[in-house]
């Protein structure tokens, strides 16, 4: 009895076992690597100096928005995700060169911002004001979100800078009633671009 159920058992396996479809798999893996493209250029107007030799320029300032590309800084970016660009002064001051005491405050300096390429409101915003130059970081560029990302011809700015003014929330005194020493006054400006 014994063999005729290991037998019978052996065929019932057999027939099971031969029943079953063959499977054959193969694994191909798939990755996609994402270089970050983060690129600021300034193209032009990377070194601004502000001549003051009239007393017309100590009261009303020096402020040529027209085509004068000497007071205009232009810069790209080129990211590859959407980004926001700051703009800060190193020092509390601009610094006078010829006498260490001599300083001036950075609201004297003032800018507002264009754009060619792209929509503000759409791809990023943009100041609506003429600010001043601070030494804490001033968002000068907005990115909206899945619209800044592109090239430099869509991301395309340009700083319009002014010097005693008064315009916005600028110092509100002339340089004339500043009383300021002659002297060069300097700081340096950083750009800095952060992906959002």
């Amino acid at each position: 009895m014994r063999k005729l159920l290991f037998t019978l058992a052996l065929a019932v396996l057999s027939q099971v076992s031969f029943g079953q479809a063959v499977n054959d798999q193969a694994i191909i893996p798939v990755s996609v690597t994402l270089n970050s493209i983060l690129r600021l250029t300034v193209v032009s107007g990377g070194n601004i100096d502000f001549v003051v030799n009239t007393i017309d320029q100590y009261t009303n300032g020096i402020n040529l928005l027209g085509g004068d590309a000497r007071y205009h800084t232009n810069f790209t970016v080129s990211s590859s995700q959407d980004f926001d660009v700051t703009l800060a002064a190193e020092d509390g001051n601009l610094m006078g060169q010829d006498s260490a005491t001599h300083t001036m405050p950075l609201d004297n300096i003032g800018f507002d911002l264009t754009a060619d390429g792209g929509i503000v409101g759409t791809n990023w915003d943009l100041p609506t004001a003429v600010l001043p130059l601070a030494l804490a970081p001033q968002n000068i560029v907005t990115g909206m979100g899945g619209a800044s990302a592109g090239d430099a011809t869509q991301n395309n700015f340009t700083i319009r800078w002014r010097l005693g003014t008064r315009e916005g929330t600028m110092n509100g005194s002339s340089l004339l009633v500043q009383s300021l020493s002659p002297d060069r006054y300097i700081t340096n400006v950083f750009l800095e671009l952060a992906p959002k």
